[in-house]
């Protein structure tokens, strides 16, 4: 069973929300489960319930020592970070994610043994990340190259932040953090994936060229495929992982209000445009446009109509100034503009919205 799935369980079930089916699934696990997973769960419910954390034996914190050891051996059967995914809680969240983080978190600090394995930071959506990686980041109106030690290279465009590690472990997959938008040239190595966790989503490649989009404010994750195949995967799909492929001029879209996954045809060498000073709007909501022009150059986007977000823009820009790039837009998008200083408002009338489409999770 994935662990965001156990997770979801086991959170339900100590909120006293699971339903028959689901109290099957668990009870299902429970019974095959190991010695050690079933002391590090008992022990969970003992902190729910305890409205005062406890000091947690020596024999549980050494059980944890032993079940996160033995997900790090599966690791490449693993499809997230080896651990249970402490999300922070939200409005559109179940009350019970905060109270079994707690209980977790106060388990885990009980016993030094155990603290080693647990060196991870959110990051995204409550995912985690290991402490030990390198972080570079960009700030708005700014982007950078790095180099990775396998001799992969990643562009990493405005106000994003990739983490990645000082060098890859033999024989185990490259793994890195991505927040934002990167375009990447992966290193060829069929031995060892290349891994980019986004989140709830992850792209995984042998050797490619690739565009990955995953700002946490926007509405969509997505990858474009200029060179080789890419493989997009939803983690937190309900079941198993959902995959979906693609390859040159083929792009990768999930919808996090819909939770759709959609692929489609495109020219993926706009997609790396961005890297070469660029800017490349096809058919893009005005929103995503705002957004775009915001990052790249530091400006804030304001709408004096809602609806204007609902409109789409088509355009190419090369090395161009914001006013120059705003006004060619504002040409074929029929609305109006005022740009003082680093305020960019925008006037007139807006459109209809269009209905979503995909493949529902």
């Amino acid at each position: 069973m994935e662990l965001s799935a156990l997770h979801e369980l086991i959170g339900k079930d100590l909120a006293g929300e699971l339903s028959a089916a689901e109290h099957e699934v668990l009870d299902a696990w429970l019974a095959q489960a190991s010695p050690d997973e079933r002391l590090v769960y008992e022990e969970t419910r003992r902190y729910w319930q305890s409205p005062v954390p406890a000091v947690a034996p020596t024999d549980t914190a050494a059980a944890l020592e032993r079940l996160l050891a033995r997900l790090e051996e599966e690791e490449e059967e693993a499809t997230a970070p080896h651990l249970l995914p402490l999300q922070p809680a939200s409005a559109s969240e179940p009350w019970w994610r905060t109270r079994l983080a707690a209980s977790v978190a106060a388990l885990l600090l009980a016993g030094s043994a155990a603290v080693g394995y647990w060196g991870y930071r959110h990051y995204n959506q409550g995912a985690l990340i290991p402490l030990a990686f390198t972080e570079k980041t960009t700030a708005r109106g700014a982007t950078a190259k790095v180099l990775l030690a396998d001799g992969t290279a990643v562009w990493l465009n405005a106000d994003s932040r990739l983490w990645f590690p000082l060098s890859f472990k033999k024989e185990a997959r490259r793994e890195v953090y991505l927040q934002g938008e990167a375009f990447f040239e992966v290193t060829p190595n069929r031995r060892q994936p290349f891994v980019i966790h986004l989140g709830r989503e992850q792209v995984r490649v042998l050797g490619t060229s690739f565009n990955v989009k995953a700002y946490e404010e926007d509405e969509t994750v997505e990858t474009a495929v200029v060179t080789g195949r890419v493989a997009f995967i939803h983690t937190a799909a309900a079941s198993t992982p959902d995959t979906m492929y693609a390859v040159p001029n083929q792009r990768v879209v999930y919808s996090k209000s819909s939770e759709t996954l959609r692929r489609e045809e495109v020219n993926s060498q706009d997609y790396a445009t961005w890297s070469r000073g660029g800017l490349v709007f096809q058919g893009t909501s005005m929103t995503d446009v705002a957004r775009t022009l915001e990052r790249h150059f530091n400006v804030r986007v304001q709408f004096a109509n809602e609806q204007l977000r609902n409109c789409r823009l088509t355009g190419r820009f090369r090395n161009q100034t914001l006013r120059e790039v705003i006004s060619i837009l504002s040409l074929t998008g029929s609305f109006g503009f005022e740009l003082t200083d680093n305020q960019l408002l925008i006037t007139g009338p807006g459109c209809a919205a269009e209905p979503a489409s995909g493949r529902s999770l």
